[in-house]
């Protein structure tokens, strides 16, 4: 009997990890961060961007640099490294994080973890 109820237990909590795996339970932080992002990232495509907005990117890029699979997320979903790089070329040309940034957004990612994977038979 013991052997049963340690069994259901486990997958119990199997099922509640899972469930909370796909919740995706974010701090307030990260919740914002996605949303101004999102926001922003519209906006230079709709190009309907301020110089202003500089702090708004820098302050949000900042905060998901600390969470980098969630970056690698939201940048595979929406392309905002290539939507700040539009945004700086036209508001600030001169600033030298274009040519960083021009790296980054040619660089396409196949996985969310952020790994380039070579495609052997090509050669």
């Amino acid at each position: 009997m013991d052997n049963v109820i340690l069994w259901t237990g486990l997958a119990l909590l199997i099922a509640l990890l899972t469930y909370l795996n796909q919740k995706q339970l974010y701090s307030p932080k990260v919740k914002r961060a996605y949303l101004e992002l999102r926001e922003l990232t519209e906006k230079v495509r709709m190009e309907r961007s301020e110089a202003s907005d500089l702090y708004r990117w820098e302050a949000e890029l900042t905060e998901l640099e600390n969470h980098p699979n969630e970056l690698n997320k939201l940048d595979a979903e929406i392309r905002f490294h290539h939507a700040f790089l539009l945004y700086l070329e036209r508001h600030y040309p001169s600033d030298p994080r274009i040519i960083g940034l021009k790296q980054a957004a040619a660089y396409q990612k196949d996985m969310v973890l952020g790994i380039k994977i070579k495609d052997y038979k090509s050669n």
